[in-house]
Order: C-alpha cells, then sequence, then structure tokens
C-alpha cells in the first residue's frame, strides 16, 4: 500500500477493472495496427501492379521505335509522381538504357515486368516502390488506436465509477457508515435492505449484528447499573485496594457516608486515616493482615475504625483476594458494629438482668413464705400480749420488720417483672404532686425541692409503682448531695418524637410522651458508674446506706410501662434522669378505693389447702380466731380426695397457687366443675403472671399476694363469703 494513498473498493475495481480493459483495448488495437498495416501493403502491392502493367504498355511504344529519349521522358515522369521509387530499363539487344533505382530499402516487393509489343519482346523494366505510404498508415493507426483506446477507457472509467458508485460504493460507505456508528455505541438505526441479494446479505448481517450488540449492550449497561445500585446500596462499606501496593482504586457510596469523606478525598487515604493509630488497630497490624489476604485467603476480624471527623467505632472487615477488570485487587467489606454492640451489650444487660430476676422471684417465693409465718404468728402473739408489755413493742418491732421485708420482696418482684402493674389512666401530675410532698417532709430543711409541673396529660400506670419510681429517683438525689445540703428539681413537661428522633439514645416508637425529669446539683459520677447504675444490687453506698435495687426497680418498673430512663451526669457537674411514659388516648378514671371491714360471716366451714405447714397452721389459727372452722390439707390432690367424697361439706376453699401433685389452678379448676358456687380465694408467694381467662374458668374469686396479715385475710374471707 502506498502511503497517503486512500485505497477503496471501487478505486482498486476501477484500477483492475482498468487495468485488464487496457490490455484488451491494446491487444484489440495490435491486432488493428496489424490488420491496418497488411490491408495498405495488400493495396499497395496491387497498385505497383497495376503501376507495372501500366509503365510496360507505355514503354512498349518508345522501345519498339527506338526512341530512348521518350523511353526516358516516360521513366522521369513516374519517378516525379512518386508512384515509383525507381525505374531500370533493358532493351532487348541492346541492354540498359535507363537506370535509377533508391537505395533506401522498402517493405513492398521489386516488380520486373516485360515489354512487348504484338507479341515482340522489346525489353524489360524493373521497378522499386517506396513505402512511405504505409508507414504513414501505420503510424495514423497507431495514433488512432491509442487515441481510441484513450477515449473507450475514459468512457469505461467513468461508467464504471458511476455504476459501481451506485450499485457498491454508496451502500458499502452507508455499511462502513452505520457500522462506524455501532462501534461509537448507537444502535437505534438499521440499514434499509438492499436489491442486489449478495448485499443485502451483509445488510441483514449487520442489522442483526446491531441487534445483538444493542441488546447485549442494553443487559450490559442494566447489569452494570443494578450492579452499581446493589454496590453503593449495601450496608457496608466497601474498598477496592490494588493488591500490589494498597492504594484504594474504588470505594461505594455507604463507605463515603460511613467515613464521612467525599469521592476526590478517598483516593489518597492510608491505613492510618481509617484506623483507631494504636495497637493493635495500627497500620502495623493492618499491613499484616493485608499479607495474609494476599498469601494465605480470606480473613475476618474486628477493627476499630475512625472517621473524618476522628470519632471511632468498632467494625467487622471481610477482605478477600480477587480479580476485577483484569487487575488483581484486594476487596474489604466494612460493617459498622457499632449499632451492634450496643445491641450486644443490651442484650448481655437484658440476659444478666433476666437471670437475676428469675433468681429473685423464686427467692420471693420462698421468702414470702417465711414472712407469712414471722407475719402471722407476731399478729396472734400480740392478741395475746398486754398492749403496755416490752413483749408487745417488741413484737411491733418485728411486725415492722416484716413490713420492710414485705416490701423488699415487692421491689424484687417489681425489679424481675415477675409483678404485673395494676394500671389505671390518670394524670400523672397528680401522683407526682403527692410523691414530692411526701419526700419533702422527710428531708432536711438543708436540702431545696423544686417542683415544675408544665404537663396536664394522662398517662396508663400502675400509680403505686409510678410512685416508687418517684420516691426512689428523689431519694437516690437527695443521697447524691454532698453534706446533706443542696438542691433537687423535679419536673414533668410533655414532648413528642418523630420517626427521625427515636434513634440512638431514644428507643421508644414515635408518639406523645410525658417526661419526669430529677435532677439534682450534686457529685455527680463518671462514665463507668453510670455504665452499671441500672444494674441489680449495685450500689457506691455503704453496706448499710443501700440495696443497690432502688435504679434497678426504677428501670424495671419503667420498662414495664412501655417507657425508658435515661441518666446524664458529669462528675462534680449533678446528675439528672429522664423518665419517659407514653401518653394514654383512654378517658382518664377516678378510683374509689374502698377497705372492706370484717364481720363475722356465721359458722362457716373453710378448707385450707398449702404445701407449707407452718402456713397451713397460720392460716387455720388466723380463721379460728376469725369464727370459723378450718380443714387443712397439704397438698391439692388430698384436698380434691376429700372435697370429691363430701363435695357440700365446705363453704370456701383458700389454696396456694404453686404445690406439688396438683397446683391451685388445677383444684380450682376441678372445684368449678364439681361445685360452681364454691368460693376459691388463690394465695401465691411467687407473684406469677396468672391468665386472667384461666381464672374466670374457674371459682377463683381473688387472689391474695403472700405475705397476707391476719385482718387483711379475714376482711377477704368475709366480703367472698358474703358475695358469694
Amino acid at each position: 500500500m502506498i502511503p497517503g494513498i486512500r485505497r477503496t473498493v471501487a478505486s482498486d475495481l476501477t484500477l483492475w477493472l482498468s487495468v485488464i480493459t487496457s490490455i484488451i483495448a491494446v491487444v484489440f488495437g495490435l491486432f488493428f495496427y496489424l490488420y491496418a498495416a497488411q490491408s495498405v501493403s495488400r493495396k499497395l502491392t496491387m497498385d505497383a501492379q497495376q503501376t507495372a502493367e501500366e509503365i510496360s504498355r507505355i514503354l512498349a511504344l518508345p522501345l519498339f521505335n527506338y526512341d530512348q529519349t521518350g523511353t526516358r521522358s516516360a521513366a522521369d515522369t513516374y519517378l516525379a509522381s512518386g508512384r515509383i521509387s525507381g525505374i531500370h530499363i533493358d532493351a532487348e539487344g541492346v541492354g540498359e538504357i535507363f537506370s535509377s533505382i533508391s537505395s533506401v530499402s522498402s517493405s513492398l516487393p521489386a516488380i520486373s515486368k516485360s515489354i512487348t509489343r504484338n507479341g515482340l519482346l522489346l525489353g524489360r523494366v524493373h521497378l522499386t516502390f517506396d513505402d512511405a505510404p504505409v508507414t504513414v498508415v501505420k503510424k495514423q493507426t497507431i495514433k488512432l488506436t491509442l487515441f481510441t483506446v484513450a477515449v473507450i477507457l475514459l468512457i469505461y472509467i467513468v461508467c464504471l465509477r458511476f455504476i459501481l458508485k451506485r450499485i457498491l460504493v454508496t451502500p458499502l460507505t452507508k455499511m462502513s457508515s452505520h457500522l462506524k456508528e455501532i462501534a461509537n455505541g448507537k444502535y437505534e438505526d438499521r440499514m434499509v435492505p438492499l436489491p442486489q441479494e449478495d448485499l443485502n446479505t451483509i445488510v441483514v448481517a449487520a442489522n442483526k449484528m446491531s441487534d445483538e450488540i444493542e441488546s447485549k449492550t442494553r443487559t450490559q449497561i442494566e447489569n452494570e447499573r443494578n450492579y452499581r445500585e446493589i454496590y453503593n446500596a449495601t450496608s457496608d462499606a466497601i474498598f477496592v485496594r490494588d493488591a500490589e501496593d494498597g492504594f484504594i482504586v474504588d470505594v461505594n457510596q455507604t463507605m463515603l457516608d460511613m467515613y464521612g469523606y467525599k469521592r476526590d478525598e478517598v483516593y489518597s487515604l492510608t491505613i492510618l486515616d481509617l484506623s483507631h493509630g494504636e495497637p493493635p488497630y495500627s497500620s502495623r497490624e493492618a499491613d499484616e493482615l493485608f499479607r495474609k489476604v494476599v498469601l494465605e485467603g480470606p480473613q475476618l476480624y474486628k477493627w476499630y475504625a475512625k472517621r473524618k471527623d476522628g470519632t471511632l467505632f468498632w467494625a467487622e472487615v471481610a477482605m478477600k483476594k480477587t480479580i476485577i477488570g483484569g487487575q488483581e485487587v484486594i476487596l474489604s467489606l466494612v460493617r459498622d458494629r457499632s449499632k451492634r454492640e450496643q445491641l450486644e451489650s443490651k442484650l448481655r444487660q437484658s440476659q444478666k438482668m433476666e437471670s437475676i430476676g428469675t433468681l429473685a422471684g423464686g427467692i420471693a417465693h420462698d421468702f414470702n413464705n417465711i414472712l407469712s409465718a414471722i407475719l402471722g404468728y407476731t399478729e396472734l402473739i400480740q392478741l395475746k400480749t398486754d398492749k403496755s408489755s416490752n413483749i408487745y413493742n417488741n413484737l411491733q418491732q418485728v411486725e415492722l420488720a416484716a413490713i420492710r421485708a414485705r416490701d423488699l420482696v415487692k421491689q424484687i418482684l417489681t425489679f424481675s417483672r415477675k409483678q404485673q402493674p395494676h394500671k389505671q389512666v390518670l394524670q400523672l401530675s397528680t401522683i407526682v404532686t403527692e410523691a414530692v410532698t411526701l419526700f419533702r417532709s422527710s428531708i432536711p430543711a438543708t436540702v431545696t425541692i423544686e417542683l415544675k409541673v408544665e404537663s396536664e396529660a394522662t398517662v396508663e400506670v400502675d400509680p403505686g409503682q409510678i410512685h416508687q419510681v418517684i420516691m426512689n429517683l428523689c431519694t437516690n438525689a437527695f443521697q447524691s448531695l454532698e453534706k446533706g445540703s443542696g438542691k433537687v428539681i423535679v419536673s414533668l413537661a410533655n414532648t413528642f418524637f418523630d420517626q427521625f428522633d427515636v434513634d440512638g439514645a431514644i428507643e421508644l416508637e414515635a408518639g406523645a410522651y410525658v417526661v419526669l425529669e430529677v435532677s439534682d446539683n450534686g457529685v455527680g459520677m463518671d462514665e463507668e458508674i453510670r455504665k452499671k447504675i441500672f444494674e441489680p444490687y449495685y450500689t457506691t453506698k455503704a453496706l448499710d446506706k443501700g440495696t443497690g435495687l432502688g435504679l434497678a426497680m426504677v428501670h424495671g418498673i419503667v420498662k414495664t410501662h412501655h417507657g425508658q430512663v435515661t441518666v446524664y451526669s458529669e462528675p462534680g457537674m449533678g446528675t439528672t434522669f429522664r423518665v419517659f411514659l407514653p401518653v394514654s388516648d383512654h378517658e382518664k378514671i377516678t378510683i374509689t378505693h374502698i377497705t372492706p371491714v370484717y364481720t363475722p360471716p356465721g359458722n362457716k366451714r373453710i378448707m385450707v389447702v398449702d404445701d407449707e405447714e407452718s402456713i397451713c397452721e397460720l392460716v387455720r389459727q388466723i380463721l379460728v380466731h376469725g369464727g370459723y372452722r378450718v380443714d387443712v390439707f397439704a397438698d391439692g390432690r388430698a384436698a380434691w380426695t376429700a372435697l370429691s367424697a363430701e363435695p357440700a361439706l365446705w363453704d370456701m376453699i383458700i389454696t396456694d397457687l404453686t404445690m406439688p401433685e396438683m397446683t391451685g389452678l388445677e383444684l380450682a379448676g376441678r372445684v368449678s366443675r364439681l361445685r360452681p358456687d364454691l368460693p376459691v380465694i388463690l394465695c401465691t408467694g411467687y407473684g406469677e403472671m396468672i391468665n386472667t381467662a384461666t381464672v374466670e374458668e374457674t371459682a377463683i374469686k381473688t387472689i391474695l399476694k403472700k405475705p397476707v396479715k391476719m385482718r387483711e385475710l379475714l376482711n377477704v374471707t368475709a366480703q367472698v363469703l358474703r358475695e358469694n
């Protein structure tokens, strides 16, 4: 290929067809030239024969008359005419009489002719002819041939170019343009079918190729878009790093959001910019992990990462070596474990509190039985003791101690959530005001209490438990004051959380809430103590100053009421507790408490069932003291056997809930089927959640929580018998 010359199919076809045509034309011209030359030679030869005949006739007369002058004159005339180039005349018997022969060679043959007259031989004439006409004709023929060939070739080339352009060049040019558009990524247009079957095959193939490429390209673009969307939408940050030098090649949008960088900033980041920087989370350990990925394979590890603003967070990193786009890279997936760490911490705390709650609930069950015996027998002894004696006073102290122990058990049950709240819809401001008033009377005048009530919203709460929450928070605030002096502020206000607020420290559903805030200007606490304050039995007070259940109980009660308690404190800056309780949509109700008064019901017979012998004996003595006839049974099966034998013998059953062989609920269920009119009082020292539907299906009229005071037992017994 000649540099600088643009070759095309049309130009090559034109060139080669022109060459072939020229060769054919030259061949035909050569044949024409030879044919023309031969034709001229034949004509000149015939003319020479005619000239020789003519000269021989003309020379016959002068030779017959021996007129040599006339002979020479005739010879000169013919020489002058140019019809001959040379003439030689011999007379018979005389010899040569004229000779003028040209030395120039000629392609025409010389002609000798006899001169006769009336049959008499007079001599001979020898003629030569000039072939110049032949040469002229040849030259003219060559010129004509060349001119004809040139004209024909020119016309041929012009026509060929026109034809090729119409049937070949134009379609091929369109094909070329179409293919260029395909190469440039434009697949929308299609080529128009051609009448030529062979060219149309190319058009059909090109259009089909366009369809396939367009389909594959769209699929590829769609896959690329989907890949990018998945790549950027994943909750994990993705790093693509060069396997050789570790430089960042690409990151997804999640990485930018997680670390706080812009895309043009990440490519210059080092591992030190993204890590805590101190062992075991420094660049040295990161390089070692990077080396392990390259040499040993995928790695999964926990990392202390750093954002652009310097904040640190726990991350889970999965690294793997792979090939992307022909380049060997390290693919890193980073998952923010901050919330997971918080959830795991809360789960551990919840499991710990649940375990302690289960243990506390079990202890409360046994302890309530013990307290029932202590409190009940103390009351029985008091009935027979002179009120003015020291023994009576001592018994009162025992009774007070037992009541305090009972309240402590209630706290344990509340903390362990074994005791379900009895909720009412009321204004929280009423409970807060009453609790603060009561608390104010129990602290020295050196402590200032400020009450700010800015909410009249109603909440659905157990008033006793919320009262306990307020008292515990106020007591905790008072005990944090230095030297027993300072300020405690109790406030109540409304607040609202939308879906954007309930995140991070606030773990509540969106909606309206009442916030109870108790703050003090005491010693405060550090982060380490703040993390543990809601743990049961954790306290910073002396052994005789607290049990460590107060704030744990607050936490348990608030959770039971679908709320949340938060704390903010710094050493020397005081402490602020905030309790969030959901506002109730129900209408406020007013509860009237009626204290039943014991009235002897007459001669009634009661069945007492309890697996604790001391409890059975205690209840028997109390009921006998109240004027009842009492039969005791150590388990539910024995009681059921006796009842089945004589169903009408008893007027009431008082049974424990948890017993071997047959529980109190099972016994009550059988009683309801045997004697639906026989009332049952269920006693429990565990505080289990008892299904309301199950209770309604049995003969149970009321439930008493152990330990039960004598007066309460007699009043409830009399009330149930009267109602029945």
